[in-house]
């Protein structure tokens, strides 16, 4: 009697895991969780790369004295909240992403609500932020002294240039020297005008005239390496492709929103990919970087090509958000085809 009772449970328990769930319910708690973790992944996120923003223009202006440095900082705000915006609200839907793919739940929420909250963030967040920003020409003020340090030596082309004092756009008294040479002679100028353009910064003296490379006196101090610097390249291309699309209509704002935030979902999948969580992990965080490269080669290389040989160059403008649309769509269904939602569950 007991061994057929315990015989006739376990018939039960495999009836039961092999029909599954007919109809699955969703509690208040099921639909918020992902919600939640999403905005307060952002609002992290949102706070320190804006932080670390900051910081990097406050040091850019520090040359120029402390006082000078604050009012920079002060006036740059609006933008850099606006700057910040998209890499923040991408990076939290891949930290969710990650997530989803440790802890499954369920498959419909998690494919509505990330997607939901990412567009709508920036589809939202973008218009309300650019509300705040001054008119244009109205930041402060670039003076010689955020280029060109008084009482060291600053690279100018193939030279290194001393000046004692810089204040108002006058150097002086100035030492060039060649770089890296120890048998050149010394140049001695009394004075000499700097220039400041938007790209360029000029030292005019008797009889020459230097160009100085237009980052500011510490910019190194905050700068990373070779492939930090690819990432916020490309990072900052994507917030002026943003910028432009905004100016020129809603629409084709909405449409690079929903083109950039549909293919870094369908990216999440790679998370899921295979058994190997390491591998799964270098191979989202790849196909992630190589969507950014992507859309700049396709705006910088493709676009400008075609512009050269079509009659109607407006015909491929939105070329690059097309391509990450259609990349996305395509990876978002080849997931829910092909690749398993519970992985972990079935290893």
């Amino acid at each position: 009697m007991i061994a057929a009772g315990v015989r006739r449970l376990q018939l039960v328990r495999q009836l039961d895991v092999c029909s599954g769930p007919v109809v699955e319910s969703y509690s208040v708690k099921d639909i918020l969780r992902l919600p939640i973790l999403f905005l307060f992944v952002f609002l992290l996120l949102f706070l320190l790369l804006f932080a670390l923003h900051v910081l990097t223009i406050w040091g850019g202006a520090f040359s120029e004295g402390r006082e000078t440095a604050l009012r920079v900082v002060e006036a740059a705000i609006p933008a850099a909240l606006i700057t910040v915006l998209p890499a923040a609200i991408l990076l939290t839907l891949v930290i969710v992403l990650g997530r989803i793919a440790v802890k499954p739940g369920n498959r419909f929420l998690s494919l509505i609500l990330p997607l939901a909250a990412a567009l709508l963030l920036l589809a939202l967040g973008y218009p309300f932020l650019h509300g705040f920003l001054p008119p244009e020409g109205a930041g402060a003020n670039v003076t010689a002294r955020r280029y060109l340090a008084p009482g060291v030596f600053n690279h100018a082309e193939t030279k290194l240039l001393y000046a004692e004092q810089v204040d108002e756009g006058v150097a002086g008294p100035i030492v060039l020297a060649e770089a890296g040479s120890s048998d050149q002679k010394l140049l001695y100028f009394p004075r000499g005008r700097v220039e400041t353009g938007g790209d360029s910064v000029s030292v005019r003296m008797a009889g020459y005239t230097l160009e100085i490379d237009p980052q500011p006196v510490f910019a190194p101090l905050f700068a990373g390496g070779p492939v930090l610097r690819s990432l916020l390249a490309d990072l900052s291309f994507l917030n002026n492709e943003l910028k432009r699309s905004f100016g020129n209509s809603l629409a084709a704002f909405y449409f690079a929103a929903l083109a950039l935030v549909l293919a870094f979902y369908g990216g999440g999948m790679f998370f899921r990919l295979t058994r190997w969580h390491l591998l799964n992990l270098a191979l989202a965080l790849l196909v992630f970087r190589a969507f950014l490269a992507l859309f700049r080669f396709m705006r910088e290389g493709v676009v400008l090509e075609l512009d050269k040989v079509l009659r109607n160059p407006q015909a491929v403008q939105f070329l690059p958000e097309l391509v990450l649309l259609v990349l996305g769509g395509l990876l978002l269904l080849l997931d829910l085809l092909f690749v398993p939602f519970h992985r972990r569950e079935q290893e």
